[in-house]
């Protein structure tokens, strides 16, 4: 009898030793490593852009007439991209796809977007000021502006750009 009550308490006392380690595991993975914590206090330099701060330039890669404004980021890094576009009444965006998740943002004005490989205004859904759409990788897309627009443009980087009709990209013009 003596047997069996020690092997079920070592049994017991095994178990509650799993459980604490796995407890305690847990709860110090969950703390930051004091050099990360210390490094991202050293690097706490936050963005901050008025809209008369915003310098707007053409773009090689969108059509002419569009023009945009880099609010954050590097468009060539592997890093959180920010930036805008806007788009004159009537402008146009081709059928394209992009490497990365795209979430465009309307900002002002009249926007539509839809999706497929050619441009079709049955397909266009109208975004109103303050819609979003979010557009997985590879995912083609196209845009339509009904009067001067302005969206942004949120992605994890390196932000890209690849039309579906090669005649339509302007870089090649």
């Amino acid at each position: 009898m003596k047997t069996i009550r020690t092997t079920n308490t070592k049994i017991r006392m095994s178990r509650v030793t799993t459980l604490l380690t796995i407890t305690l595991g847990t709860a110090l993975a969950a703390l930051p490593a004091p050099s990360i914590a210390a490094d991202t206090a050293k690097e706490c330099n936050p963005i901050m852009v008025q809209a008369s701060e915003m310098k707007w330039a053409d773009s090689p890669a969108l059509p002419k007439g569009l023009q945009v404004c880099i609010l954050y980021g590097d468009m060539q890094k592997a890093e959180p991209i920010g930036f805008r576009i806007k788009i004159p009444a009537g402008g146009m965006l081709a059928p394209h796809t992009h490497p990365v998740i795209e979430r465009v943002t309307v900002i002002s004005g009249a926007f539509a977007m839809g999706h497929g490989e050619k441009f079709d205004q049955a397909l266009l859904k109208d975004l109103p000021v303050g819609s979003i759409s979010i557009f997985p990788a590879g995912c083609p897309m196209f845009g339509f502006a009904k009067e001067e627009t302005v969206i942004q443009v949120n992605v994890e980087g390196p932000w890209g750009i690849t039309y579906i009709n090669p005649a339509d990209d302007p870089r090649k013009k």
